[in-house]
């Protein structure tokens, strides 16, 4: 049994060693000798293993000389792409640093590229940012009425949406110097003008810098939302318009005129000032019977005056001649009491001199108290408008809230203007008061200083007598 393994074992070693030898046969090996009989025992197995490994070893040794000679061959290739790989090297190291430097140069000129466009984006930016900030300026100027294509041409620049060109930044220098000149002229041109009724037409218009426009003696007023020149509802002072005139009528003289500095504002506000009917108006009824107690006040201080000085001038003229008294007077009609009374009988001399002079008074005082009176008054009835005034403010208040000032402006009003009424009236009719209680004073020591010159003269003539 055990030869009979080992043969089985051998013959499965051989047999795959076979086959593989069959299959890998790239060139022309020797060949074992064909079995011409099936191997039946040890002997031509050993044999045949044997041939086998003669035909290996040659096969083998075929193979270590072909793969020298491929490896010597790689090696020549290698040396060969060695030697072109150095010499490409050499060509291209010319190209190389042109390469690099090409590429040093291409940064270089993206940053500068880079910064021109950031520099560009910044002038278009504020480019587009200053016209559009000029563009407001150009509609709220005056020179805008004379020259209106301005506003145009200045929007569509703002509102560009590419890189400004110079053309276009020559054009923004252009309107800029234009409107710094204009502001520094005094023009006539025609434009249209609305009038108060609303109707427009056209006229002759003066414009003064920035500031303000004339039309003959009209001021003008500049309206941006709508471009248009507005003759104000509400003028000022009859000399501005004077004024306004003058400086219209002749042309490069030097003359006066009125500039409005807040290039309309003020001028505006004419319109929302209230006048003195107005403010009477708002005033009230209170305000209303202040007025009508300060005149009457006033017209009985100015005829008092009139006729204290009157009886002042006479009573100088009759001072002037004593012996010859006048009743036109009250110290004619005081002497004139003295006669037929003799210069003896002191007593009854004196009891007549100071019932003409009771007599006089009541006519010299006539009218000081009434004046007095309503001088009093009226800061007391201009002091009943604040209250009155005061309580419609806060009936507005509890009724409508704080929001709007204007549903307390009426209230308030009318407490102002009550109390400067009032005190308007007083304040003169207390100076006219001190003055007419003056002259009646004045002229009422006069009839005693000649009373008592009377006197002293029966008390000399007594004396003599004794």
């Amino acid at each position: 049994m055990k030869p009979l393994g080992l043969v089985l074992l051998t013959g499965f070693l051989v047999l795959p060693l076979h086959s593989m030898s069959q299959q890998e046969t790239p060139q022309k090996v020797p060949q074992a000798a064909p079995v011409a009989q099936q191997i039946t025992n040890l002997d031509q197995l050993l044999e045949s293993v044997r041939e086998q490994q003669r035909v290996q070893r040659a096969r083998n040794k075929q193979r270590e000389q072909q793969f020298l000679r491929d490896k010597q061959q790689q090696q020549s290739l290698l040396k060969q792409a060695q030697r072109d790989f150095e010499r490409r090297q050499q060509e291209n190291q010319p190209l190389v640093s042109a390469t690099e430097r090409n590429a040093a140069q291409i940064k270089r000129l993206q940053q500068q590229l880079q910064e021109v466009v950031d520099d560009m984006g910044d002038l278009s930016s504020t480019f587009r940012e200053f016209s559009g900030d000029f563009s407001a300026v150009l509609q709220e100027s005056m020179i805008t009425a004379q020259l209106p294509q301005r506003s145009a041409r200045l929007q569509a620049l703002a509102s560009a949406d590419k890189q400004p060109s110079i053309e276009e930044i020559e054009s923004l220098w252009l309107l800029l110097q234009e409107e710094m000149t204009e502001a520094g002229k005094v023009v006539r041109f025609p434009a249209a003008v609305v009038t108060a009724d609303g109707l427009s037409t056209e006229r002759e218009v003066l414009r003064v810098g920035t500031f303000s426009a004339f039309s003959g003696e009209d001021f003008l007023r500049y309206v941006p939302e709508t471009g248009e020149l507005l003759v104000l509802t509400r003028q000022p002072a009859t000399r501005y318009r004077s004024a306004a005139g003058d400086f219209s009528a002749q042309p490069g003289a030097i003359a006066q005129i009125t500039v409005d500095p807040t290039r309309g504002s003020l001028l505006g506000m004419l319109s929302y000032t209230p006048n003195l009917r107005e403010r009477i108006d708002q005033g009230g009824t209170i305000a209303l019977i202040i007025i009508g107690l300060g005149i009457f006040g006033l017209l009985m201080a100015a005829w008092r005056g009139v006729y204290l000085a009157l009886v002042y001038l006479r009573i100088i003229r009759q001072m002037g001649d004593i012996q010859t008294p006048s009743a036109s007077n009250p110290l004619g009609r005081v002497l004139l009491a003295t006669q037929g009374v003799s210069l003896d009988e002191e007593e009854l001399l004196q009891l007549r001199l100071d019932e003409a002079v009771l007599a006089e008074m009541p006519a010299l005082e006539r009218g000081n108290g009434v004046i007095k009176l309503l001088a009093a008054t009226s800061p007391l009835l201009g002091l009943l408008g604040t209250v009155t005034g005061m309580i419609l403010t806060f009936q507005a208040i509890s009724l409508f809230g704080t929001g709007d000032p204007k549903l307390m402006a009426g209230g308030i009003s009318q407490a102002l203007v009550t109390t400067v009424l009032g005190l308007v009236v007083a304040i003169p009719l207390l100076f006219s008061h001190s003055i007419i209680a003056y002259m009646s004073r004045s002229m009422i020591q006069r009839l005693d200083e000649q009373c008592a010159g009377v006197l002293a003269r029966s008390a000399e003539q007594q004396e003599r007598k004794k």
